[in-house]
C-alpha cells in the first residue's frame, strides 16, 4: 500500500482531464515494452464538495512519485500543492490508475482456530460409583 501522494490542484476539471488523457501513454505500458522502475503509478481523482456560494470549479489529482516521473517524461506541467498521506485521502476520491489496495488478511482455512471454536464441547466422562466414594 501506499503511504503517501503529492496533491496536483487544477483550477478547471477539464484541465485534469486533459492532463490525464496526456498521461496515459506514459503510464500504462504497451504489451511487450518492460515498466520503467519498480514503483506503482497511482492516480486518484478528487472533485471537492462546493456550496451553493463557492465559485471554484476545480479538482485534484493525487499522485505517487512514478506518476509525477511519468508526467515528466510526457513533458507536462505538473502543479505540486503539497503531501498527502494515504489515510487522509477523501473516502470519495476515484483511483484512475494504478492499483492501491490496502493489503487483505489472509483467509482462514475450515479447520483452524474459527472452525475450532464452533465446534461443540466434548462431553464429561461418565461417573463411576468408585469415583464418587460410595
Amino acid at each position: 500500500m501506499i503511504g503517501a501522494y503529492q496533491a496536483v490542484y487544477f483550477e478547471e476539471v477539464a484541465q485534469a482531464v486533459a492532463y490525464c488523457h496526456s498521461l496515459v501513454p506514459h503510464i500504462v505500458p504497451r504489451p511487450g515494452v518492460p515498466r520503467a522502475g519498480d514503483e506503482p503509478a497511482v492516480v486518484w481523482f478528487h472533485v471537492p464538495a462546493r456550496s451553493h456560494s463557492s465559485t471554484r470549479h476545480g479538482c485534484y489529482l493525487f499522485v505517487t512519485p512514478a506518476a509525477i516521473a511519468a508526467a515528466e517524461r510526457a513533458g507536462l506541467d505538473t502543479p505540486l500543492s503539497g503531501p498527502v498521506t494515504r489515510a487522509a485521502l477523501p473516502h470519495d476520491a476515484v483511483l484512475l490508475f494504478g492499483e492501491d489496495v490496502p493489503p487483505t488478511p489472509p483467509r482462514v482455512r475450515a479447520n483452524s482456530v474459527a472452525g475450532v471454536r464452533n465446534q461443540a464441547p466434548a462431553p464429561a466422562p461418565a461417573l463411576r460409583a468408585a469415583d464418587v466414594g460410595a
